[in-house]
């Protein structure tokens, strides 16, 4: 069973506010605290999220999954992915070079990554630790498409903020590859891991970038990052294909 709380955050440039979801288990609390998987997209994603560790650490002693508090970090609209996603999860820059949309329409406003980050650790972190019984030592970040490129990017310019990361799919192609500008080589070798999943497919080099980022990453943290890219998936079906995997990643180890 699981205690919810949802509060509403005002966002930076609409009128649609954040949504934080978070989710407790009614278990009795280990004496560090409960594990924190924080979640992005919640609209699309929060759900699941719930539902895979709760049915997980129903057979902890097969998964090694125990009940964690699930943060669900959306949006008070209805819409899955609305577009507010594109500022909050990309980095500002002078210049931004990016291919044409699919539909053909303009981009929505993006570049406000740190002010999302701020957020993160000043409001929605510190709203967690009050509510509930938190191990600081154990807090996860996942996240997809774009979302696994602001999960990037928090791991490259804040790596103390979590201890685990899940990238699905991310965006390196923004901006032309500008994330990697910003990795650095040591991130990982502070108690810090990182698990990547990403889609056969040519599409936007999504698949080529994240295993090329992966390659780099392992030759001096083989033990602290993981990989996967499941035969027959897309961009979407890869969530709930992976995501137990990646949790039970983090257990391992």
């Amino acid at each position: 069973m699981q205690h919810d709380l949802i509060e509403t955050f005002r966002h930076p440039i609409s009128d649609i506010p954040y949504q934080v979801s978070i989710s407790i288990p009614t278990d009795l609390a280990p004496k560090e605290g409960f594990p924190v998987l924080y979640v992005l997209d919640g609209n699309a994603y929060g759900m699941l999220c719930r539902e895979i560790v709760r049915l997980q650490s129903r057979r902890a002693e097969k998964t090694k999954v125990s009940p964690m508090i699930i943060v669900s970090i959306g949006y008070g609209t209805s819409e899955m992915l609305p577009s507010l996603r594109v500022y909050d999860f990309t980095p500002a820059s002078v210049t931004a070079s990016l291919p044409p949309k699919p539909d053909g329409a303009s981009w929505p406003a993006h570049g406000g990554a740190k002010g999302f980050l701020d957020f993160l650790e000043t409001i929605v972190q510190p709203f967690v630790h009050q509510s509930a019984p938190v191990d600081p030592g154990n807090q996860m970040l996942f996240g997809h498409s774009l979302g696994g490129l602001f999960v990037l990017y928090t791991l490259f310019e804040r790596p103390e903020l979590f201890r685990n990361y899940i990238s699905f799919s991310p965006s390196i192609w923004w901006n032309d590859n500008e994330i990697l500008n910003m990795e650095r080589e040591d991130f990982l070798m502070r108690d810090r891991n990182l698990f990547i999943a990403a889609e056969r497919v040519e599409k936007m080099n999504m698949y080529n970038n994240a295993f090329t980022l992966f390659q780099r990453l392992q030759v001096n943290n083989s033990d602290a990052v993981a990989f996967c890219s499941p035969v027959g998936e897309n961009h979407m079906s890869i969530v709930p294909t992976v995501l137990s995997e990646a949790i039970r990643y983090f257990y391992r180890r």
